[in-house]
Formats: structure tokens, sequence, C-alpha cells
């Protein structure tokens, strides 16, 4: 399952992703655009990585005019008691190397990882995302993709204090 735009693929996130990953995710800005450490261990970082690359749909995001890895897009099963987990429910994550904000790149490959994810499944699909009040550039992602803003909230990151975030929901398919 690959998508490609002029731009960029979006292709399963593999092993051999892990040092782009783990560099990515090392760059102060992206720490604090997603909430996370600034000097997370890199073991850490990879027990990270395995839980991303197994989520139900995960994907590197790479820079097809210099064949590299710049980020990453991840579709979590939905949080919540499996007996009521709704199919076709999941929990959208994503970063960007921070060189690469700006330039429209994250919408588009979300966009393209759209039709792969509706090809994966038997029906319609529910995303829900959220990020940080203070991420306005995550928020304008989410709103150029048509996601609805919901109301305001507090998440717990792994290895760092309750943060709050927006909650936003789409329909697909």
């Amino acid at each position: 399952m690959i998508a490609e735009t002029d731009r960029i693929q979006v292709r399963p996130l593999i092993e051999a992703d892990l040092a782009d990953y783990q560099r990515i995710l090392r760059i102060p800005a992206m720490a604090v655009a997603n909430g996370s450490p600034v000097a997370t261990a890199p073991d850490l970082m990879a027990n990270w990585f395995e839980q991303d690359r197994h989520s139900p749909f995960a994907f590197a995001v790479i820079d097809r005019a210099h064949r590299r890895f710049v980020g990453a897009i991840f579709y979590y099963q939905h949080e919540g008691p499996a007996q009521t987990r709704p199919i076709g429910t999941y929990d959208l994550g994503y970063f960007l190397e921070p060189a690469m904000w700006g330039k429209g790149l994250m919408p588009e490959a979300v966009q393209a990882s759209f039709d792969l994810v509706v090809r994966g499944t038997a029906g319609s699909v529910t995303l829900w995302a959220d990020c940080l009040t203070t991420n306005h550039r995550s928020q304008r992602v989410l709103e150029k993709l048509g996601f609805v803003p919901g109301q305001p909230g507090v998440v717990q990151n792994p290895g760092a204090d309750a943060v709050a975030v927006n909650w936003f929901s789409k329909q697909l398919g």
C-alpha cells in the first residue's frame, strides 16, 4: 500500500525507519510540538517506534525530491473498552521534521493516507485527533483536512506531564 503525490510518498513504516524516526523525535522543536520530554532515551523511542509500527495503519512520509524519511502518520485503534469500541474508529497521530514545516506537506501526506486507510477497511471510518492547544500548526493541518473541532481536553503523554489538547473528528468513506 503506497500513495504518492508530486512531492511525497506515503508507504508502510518499516524497521529500517527507526534511525530517522529517532532523529526527528530528538529535535527539540518536535518535543515541544508534541508535548514529550526533550531528552527522551533512545530505548524509549525504540519502544514507541515498535508500538507505532504495529498500529493498524503506520506510514512513513518520504520526501520524493531527496528520497528521505521526513515524518510519519499513525492510525491507532480508538481508546475505550473493547466491547464498546466501534469498529473502524481510529486515533490519528503524525509528525513531520521541523525543517519541512509550513510547506503544506503534512496535509498532503495525511490526505494521501486517507485513501490507504479507506482501502484497508470495510465500511466507513471515524477518525479522532488531538493536538496541544499551543500547536497552532497542527490545528491548521486538521482544519485543512476537514476535521471538526470538538471539546478541549487533557491527555497524559508517556514520560511527560498532562497537557491541554484540542480534539477533532472526521468521517471517511
